[in-house]
């Protein structure tokens, strides 16, 4: 070999790794941690939270948690960053479950797996509707 053709293989190869770097950085190393020891209050009559008083619609707080309205009008809250790699998941009302768009994983109402890659369920956490207020605990 050549030191022409020594020089050009050691560039394909620098190139190579670096790439791979790129790549790798991309994704999340960690996933956030699901809040502990909440005691939050949302006023349905904001305008933050007002969508929520429709059936299907979700809304997420300042703290890392969504909250919905379920078809059936009940109200749900769970951790809002999946485990699978840390994306913020949406709730999809058609089906009643959390989804992350990233990768695909599922998880029910209560925060459960339903389908991953996501092997850890999301935390969830008790509502009660007081009033025009939603008091998120647990």
């Amino acid at each position: 070999m050549d030191r022409k053709e020594f020089l050009s293989q050691l560039g394909i190869g620098a190139a190579g790794l670096v790439l791979f770097g790129c790549m790798g950085g991309c994704e999340k190393d960690t996933v956030p941690a699901a809040p502990s020891n909440v005691n939050l209050t949302l006023d349905l009559t904001s305008t933050t939270y007002s969508k929520l008083l429709t059936p299907g619609q979700f809304a997420y707080t300042n703290n890392g948690i969504i909250v919905a309205q379920t078809k059936a009008g009940n109200y749900i809250a769970v951790s809002q960053y999946c485990t699978h790699q840390g994306v913020t998941v949406e709730y999809a009302a058609t089906t009643d479950i959390f989804l992350c768009t990233a990768h695909g994983s599922e998880f029910t109402e209560t925060g459960a797996v339903k389908k991953g890659p996501a092997s850890s369920a999301l935390k969830q956490y008790t509502v009660t509707k007081t009033g025009t207020n939603l008091v998120i605990t647990g």
